[in-house]
């Protein structure tokens, strides 16, 4: 489950690059919802109000302040709607502005426009509320603006790319970022598992650690032989319970940058793997405290059901895969 924000200039085309994002995502079978920041906003009457510069008699309220959002209200609406969701389009003009918000940002696609455009674009608007009146542009939006595409370009992690809101990004970018952006390799089949591509997934130049967990069929279990395991599961839900569980890991440890969890169904014979997890981070604590997390959940959680057959004939059927031998 990937987070993606679309923040910048107001009057850039925030809202028609969102949905074109949810329409480039659907095309490919995933799921994708657009949260928007204008629908967290507080009440009118507590929205700080300033006066016009040379005129007391006019007060502006401040809208393009990040104090003017309910951002725990808005976090949360994100953090539901990756319960459902492949991909969450996050839009506003302040994302960047909010660490609840940005933390879970996988990239920020960030709009500019010069101050002549955004300001003929702005005039002709009729949608606000409360409607823009003689100096709100100058005094409130633009600097607010100002502010927040310099935040956006100090900052050091990558995140952030921008794009001239005088121009329309072409699909292929889009496409592009979308890919680059797929940090979760899920996989349930009957076929075996491949170490080799989990641990290719979570490869990458900025992390300096990979975790690595697999779990093999074991010949024994609680004194009795074991000859081999069956797994069965009902493919689609636990496949989004495995997507759920991903969102889960990053939110306890937001440094993993990639995850990677294959099973295996069907008969999985003793030596071989029917689990792999892979993360990856920056640090070897951060990754392997994620995998141990995500073994553990994945066994108390996900709906995968176990069928121990021992060499005397009787089987035994429980959920997940407790009767593995575990190595990192």
């Amino acid at each position: 489950m990937t987070v993606i924000g679309v923040a910048g200039v107001t009057c850039g085309g925030k809202t028609t690059l969102s949905e074109r994002l949810v329409h480039l995502i659907k095309a490919e079978l995933k799921s994708a919802v657009v949260v928007n920041q204008d629908d967290f906003f507080l009440p009118k009457m507590d929205v700080a109000r300033i006066w016009k510069q040379g005129d007391p008699s006019v007060l502006f309220y401040d809208y393009d302040s990040p104090k003017s959002v309910d951002a725990v209200r808005f976090a949360d609406a994100v953090d539901r709607a990756l319960l459902d969701n492949d991909i969450v389009v996050v839009d506003g003009n302040m994302l960047t502005e909010f660490p609840c918000i940005y933390e879970k940002l996988a990239k920020v696609l960030f709009i500019t426009l010069d101050k002549e455009t955004c300001r003929k674009r702005r005039v002709v608007r009729t949608d606000y509320d409360p409607a823009d009146v003689p100096g709100y542009f100058d005094q409130i939006v633009w600097p607010a603006y100002q502010q927040h595409v310099e935040h956006a370009k100090k900052r050091a992690d990558g995140k952030c790319v921008f794009l001239d809101g005088s121009k329309h990004p072409d699909d292929v970018l889009l496409q592009q970022i979308l890919r680059e952006l797929d940090r979760d390799l899920i996989r349930i089949r009957t076929d075996a598992i491949s170490v080799e591509e989990a641990t290719q997934f979570v490869t990458s130049p900025t992390n300096g650690a990979i975790s690595l967990f697999i779990g093999t069929t074991r010949d024994n279990f609680r004194g009795k032989k074991v000859m081999q395991l069956e797994y069965e599961a009902y493919e689609e839900m636990a496949a989004k319970e495995l997507h759920r569980l991903c969102h889960r890991i990053r939110a306890k440890h937001p440094s993993i940058d990639r995850i990677a969890i294959m099973h295996r169904l069907g008969v999985v014979p003793v030596t071989y793997a029917s689990v792999v997890i892979a993360t990856s981070s920056p640090h070897r604590q951060d990754a392997m405290a994620a995998t141990q997390f995500a073994i553990d959940e994945l066994k108390r959680t996900v709906p995968i059901f176990k069928k121990e057959v021992y060499e005397d004939g009787t089987t035994s059927w429980k959920e997940n895969a407790e009767c593995c031998r575990h190595s990192k």
